[in-house]
């Protein structure tokens, strides 16, 4: 079984239609990429993995067609393209731009670790600055 009968196999037995397979199938492989190489939502890789996926499925698509003697359907590509990396561009653009996505669990109420000295730091304070602690003796 070739991909492209793999795709048709899936496409019967799914029952769902090719546009929203693309866009099932991007979103499982945005959050499969973000969750095998560790990265949240702010991070581009997840992005690059299905824009690469993609790319590549729909040069083996126009390949086929071109291989037997069709005329190439590039605005079925463009369609395909667009189903497929619409969400994956939303969410990186959320993750990026908005707090929509930000981890809301951590603690504030703990101390933590000044990224520019290393001394320990109160939490943010409400006029949204970080207050040092004075040095312990």
């Amino acid at each position: 079984m070739n991909l492209a009968d793999a795709k048709v196999w899936i496409e019967q037995h799914v029952g769902l239609e090719q546009d929203a397979l693309h866009v099932h199938v991007a979103l499982l492989l945005y959050l499969s990429a973000m969750f095998a190489f560790r990265r949240g939502w702010r991070s581009p890789l997840p992005f690059l993995v299905v824009l690469g996926i993609e790319l590549l499925n729909e040069a083996y698509d126009l390949l086929k067609q071109f291989s037997q003697n069709e005329p190439l359907r590039y605005h079925e590509s463009v369609k395909d393209a667009w189903n497929t990396m619409v969400w994956p561009t939303a969410l990186l653009l959320i993750g990026r731009y908005t707090n929509l996505l930000a981890d809301r669990g951590a603690d504030t109420a703990t101390r933590t670790a000044s990224p520019h000295d290393g001394r320990e730091c109160e939490p943010v304070s409400a006029q949204g600055g970080i207050d040092p602690l004075p040095p312990s003796s």
